[in-house]
């Protein structure tokens, strides 16, 4: 769609390709795209200035920053863990604690089958690599959002306790294990 040529002592100059207009046209059929919006209000500046100014505010308010575009994965880096570590044991326990509890709710497995398999997929899969003693801050996370959807389902019940602890551990797992980037990736969870 769009073509840059760079110069050896000005800045880049961007152009539109020949297929451009038929190519951004077809973006404009996707309303779930900003090009939509766009094409709605005319292609105008109206809207498109305000629009720019709510992606700045959108940047600051989440606190993204260039930092989180210089390592795209490290969230998926994987550290080895050594038996006998405090958090892991904790971890690992808890984690246990809540897929038993899980799978043995027979009322869960009959109303919402789907969720619990998307829960129960997700943890298992944390478990397995935290067995393997080689795990990433991605998987935690992976976890910490399972645990989330459980906290809602099971908000104010007596299931709501093992959730709870789960969650503290892996929390503690990963601020001694993942520092900067728990703080980085997992705003929302702490």
């Amino acid at each position: 769609m769009i073509a840059v040529k760079y110069d050896t002592f000005g800045p880049p100059i961007y152009f539109k390709n020949p297929d451009f207009d038929e190519k951004f046209d077809e973006l404009t059929i996707d309303e779930a795209l900003p090009f939509a919006s766009y094409h709605a209000a005319g292609r105008t500046d109206d809207w498109l200035v305000p629009a720019l100014y709510g992606v700045d505010n959108a940047y600051d308010n989440l606190g993204i920053s260039l930092r989180d575009f210089e390592n795209p994965d490290e969230e998926w880096t994987p550290i080895r863990i050594e038996r006998g570590d405090v958090e892991f044991e904790s971890a690992v326990a808890s984690l246990q604690t809540v897929i038993e509890e899980v799978r043995g709710d027979n009322g869960y497995a009959a109303k919402h089958p789907h969720e619990r398999d998307f829960v129960i997929e997700g943890l298992q899969g944390t478990l397995t690599k935290f067995q393997s003693q080689s795990i990433s801050a991605g998987y935690v996370k992976l976890a910490l959002e399972r645990l989330a959807v459980l906290g809602r389902r099971f908000a104010g019940t007596v299931r709501e306790g093992s959730i709870t602890v789960a969650k503290a551990a892996l929390l503690e797992f990963g601020k001694k294990h993942f520092g900067q980037l728990l703080e980085h990736l997992w705003r929302w969870f702490i």
